[in-house]
């Protein structure tokens, strides 16, 4: 009985054995048949959707990094375009322009410090100082006030601004506090393009890193570098402290000149470096592959996924990573769950993966697709994804992305075109300062200068009114002397004026010396409302001013309101200013044509009466030569033909001669010419009435005139320097005669004899004066 047992129990072992190896057979093949679909789709699923992730995450670095790059861009180049601007203010350049000592104390100064200090408030966090320094690098005026002169012609702004025509950025430095610094300079010039100095503002370095920062915001887990050609890191979003280090170590050479250069401090390379070997090496191929993937954040494990991009204002460039588990984290995630559903879900697995990786797909080409259209454009693309998902949430997040970007590049281009509109106008206004100074620098007459002015002004600026007010002698009103609108001729014609002090814009600006606005005339209290000129809603009033002297204001309105703002003033101002130039220059013109036409009116008559005279004690005044000899004759000019000669002018007289048996003569006369006074006429007779006088002819008879009259008048100042001569040695004779005599009889008696000798027969009395006689006199 117990064999039996024995042989039976092995019996159902070995048939368990059997059933168990059919049953594993089974069950392999089964999940073989089901699961060998699911692996491959799971696998291809899992390629397909690290391809997208890494595809999308690596286009979004890259847009990052461009947005990134176009931050910089805009701070840098609106902060160049800036200081262009400020740099062309007259008040820099004025004074600038005044003798070293001038310039202490003066309202020049005033006017620059001031403009200073409001400059280095437009961004109190990071502006260091606003500065003016001369030609030769010595900081004249500093927003920040300094305890002792400075001069940085050393430094690295000055030999590059000296030597350009445009606004420069110096790369970042140490300064002498040991601060990380940029510099924006630009040349000051004078209104004639005279060099007279620099305008340089000091960043503090982190406005860089402030721009870098909110720039990586807007991605989890990214780290943004700034780093400059050398590699050297200007801004790290995450490691502030490695600022100023470089990616990997410098050559020795390198080194000394970043030193030298104070891109460096002066301590040990290796304190100022990390050994990102492979990051320098990828960055150095940059150009050609700007995705790449190198290990630059040791604290997380695994490699990171980076993406470059380059600046345009400088040659700097933007390195935006993530770490490339952090957008790998769904195919982590995906991976774990398709092996948990092999294990458990065994045969239906199959159909389970592929509807699981079906609607995993599709989500994610979705999104890839929608990440395509972006990048090429369609900033309005959206994943329409409706889940709660990884996948879900990163749809919604690409959403948001997306969003911030088109609102980003929407503003971008609104303050573009802001920026453009304002540029555009004030490129309009200052080439209407440089034509209206064209055009009015050659007029000296002072009404034509007023009126050509303002018609210059309103027409090329389209302005609804504009009139330029002069001062009167007394100072009591501003009078419209030139203006140009619909109602220009009858304010001209009543001789509109306003009173200084007293009446609206023109009043209160001649009185103060400054320019004013009125926005909306209706709400400005200054405003003084003219019945010629209705449809005014915005004013301007800039004064004229010549040595610091208010002599009248230009006066511009528009028929809209808010038509003004402050750069306005600073550019209208210097078409004022050019302006009042213009005017005090036809002044003075004025004044100096009506003296030097006294001065010539007063020769003419002392030359003509002086030849007079000459003539007079004379008694001839006509010579005819007849190729023999020279022989006085009579006067015979008609005085309509020396009416004719007082211009100056040659005269041409063809007539019949009477004393020559009627033959007909041909005479031309040219006029003796001292001081544009006639004293004679050379009078040149052919015999040929039929001669035409040519143009060489007249001339060299015109020279031989000339020479003439001068030659005449040398020896007429000759014979009277000669008279005066001999006049004053016989004075001189006579008083040393008569004071060679020692006692009064002798003196009486030579001065008797002096006196006889030198008057002529006259009889000589001199007699003293007493109480009861009369005074002595001459006979």
């Amino acid at each position: 009985m117990s064999l039996n047992k024995f042989e039976g129990q092995n019996n159902f072992q070995n048939n368990g054995a059997g059933r168990a190896s059919l049953q594993t057979r089974l069950v392999l093949f089964t999940l073989f048949i089901s699961l060998a679909p699911l692996i491959a789709l799971s696998v291809r699923d899992i390629l397909q959707t690290q391809q997208a992730l890494t595809n999308s995450a690596e286009k979004s670095l890259r847009s990052s990094a461009e947005q990134t790059a176009n931050s910089l861009d805009t701070f840098i180049q609106t902060t160049l375009d800036s200081i262009s601007i400020e740099s062309q203010i007259s008040d820099f350049a004025e004074y600038l322009s005044l003798p070293p000592e001038q310039r202490p104390g003066s309202i020049e100064q005033i006017r620059a410090e001031d403009l200073l200090t409001k400059l280095s408030t437009k961004d109190s966090v990071n502006i260091i100082s606003y500065a003016l320094v001369d030609v030769e690098g010595n900081i004249l005026l500093n927003s920040v006030k300094q305890n002792f002169p400075k001069n940085e012609a050393d430094e690295a702004y000055f030999p590059q601004v000296r030597f350009s025509d445009k606004p420069i950025l110096t790369e970042v430095i140490y300064d002498e506090n040991n601060t990380t610094t940029i510099t924006f300079a630009n040349r000051v010039l004078e209104a004639d393009g005279g060099f007279v100095g620099i305008l340089r503002v000091k960043y503090d370095s982190n406005v860089l890193q402030s721009i870098v920062v909110s720039s990586s915001e807007i991605s989890a887990n990214a780290l943004v570098l700034l780093l400059d050609q050398m590699y050297i890191r200007l801004a790290d979003s995450q490691n502030p402290g490695l600022i100023q280090t470089s990616i990997a170590p410098l050559s020795p050479v390198d080194y000394l000149l970043a030193v030298e250069i104070k891109r460096f401090q002066n301590i040990p390379s290796e304190e100022q470096t990390t050994h990102f070997i492979e990051f320098e090496n990828a960055l150095d191929n940059a150009a050609a592959q700007p995705f790449f993937r190198v290990d630059i954040t040791p604290n997380i494990p695994g490699d990171d996924t980076v993406a470059v991009a380059t600046m345009n204002t400088r040659p700097w460039v933007i390195a935006y990573s993530q770490p490339t588990s952090v957008f790998l984290e769904d195919v982590q995630a995906q991976t774990q769950t398709n092996a948990v559903l092999v294990i458990v879900a065994s045969i239906i697995v199959a159909i389970i993966a592929t509807v699981v990786a079906r609607a995993l797909t599709n989500p994610i080409l979705a999104l890839t697709t929608a990440a395509n259209a972006i990048s090429q454009g369609d900033l309005g693309a959206r994943a329409n994804i409706n889940s709660s998902d990884e996948i879900g949430l990163l749809s919604a997040a690409f959403n948001s992305m997306a969003d911030q970007l088109q609102s980003i590049l929407v503003g971008l281009e609104q303050r573009i075109y802001e920026r453009t509109e304002e540029l555009e106008k004030n490129k309009l206004e200052l080439e209407t300062i440089a034509d209206v100074a064209r055009e009015i620098a050659v007029i000296r007459n002072m009404d034509t200068l007023l009126n050509v002015a303002a018609n210059l002004i309103r027409e090329r600026l389209n302005y609804y009114h504009v009139g330029i007010f002069l001062v009167d002698e007394r100072g009591e009103y501003a009078i419209l002397r030139g203006a140009s609108s619909i109602a220009a001729d009858q304010m001209l014609a009543r001789n509109y004026k306003l009173r200084i002090g007293k009446t609206g814009l023109v009043g209160n600006v001649t009185n103060t010396g400054q320019a004013y606005i009125a926005l909306d005339v209706g709400l400005d209290a200054v405003h003084f409302e003219n019945p010629y000129l209705p449809d005014t809603r915005s004013e301007i009033a800039l004064p004229l001013r010549s040595r610091s002297i208010t002599i009248g204001a230009l006066d511009i309105q528009a028929n809209v309101p808010n038509a003004f703002n402050e750069q306005d003033i600073q550019t209208l101002q210097i078409l004022a200013d050019q302006l009042a130039a213009a005017i005090e220059n036809a002044q003075l013109v004025q004044q100096v044509e009506g003296t030097l036409n006294e001065l010539t009116k007063a020769n003419r008559v002392q030359t003509k009466q002086i030849w007079q005279s000459t003539i007079d004690e004379r008694g001839i005044t006509n010579y005819e030569y007849d190729g023999l000899q020279i022989k006085a004759t009579p006067p015979n000019l008609p005085a309509e033909v020396l009416g004719k000669l007082e211009s100056g002018r040659p005269v041409i007289i063809q007539e019949v001669d009477s004393h020559r048996s009627g033959n007909n003569s041909n005479t031309l006369l040219i006029p003796l010419m001292v001081l544009n006074q006639v004293i004679g006429v050379i009078g040149l007779e052919q015999e040929d009435p039929s001669h035409n006088w040519s143009e060489e002819e007249i001339a060299v008879a015109q020279a031989a005139a000339n020479r003439a009259a001068l030659t005449l008048e040398n020896a007429r100042l000759l014979e009277e320097s000669q008279r005066r001569a001999s006049k004053e040695r016989t004075i001189l004779e006579s008083t040393a005669r008569i004071g060679s005599a020692l006692n009064i009889e002798n003196i009486l008696q030579a001065t008797a004899e002096e006196l006889e000798r030198v008057l002529g027969d006259s009889e000589v009395v001199l007699q003293f004066n007493s109480e009861n006689t009369s005074s002595g006199k001459d006979k």
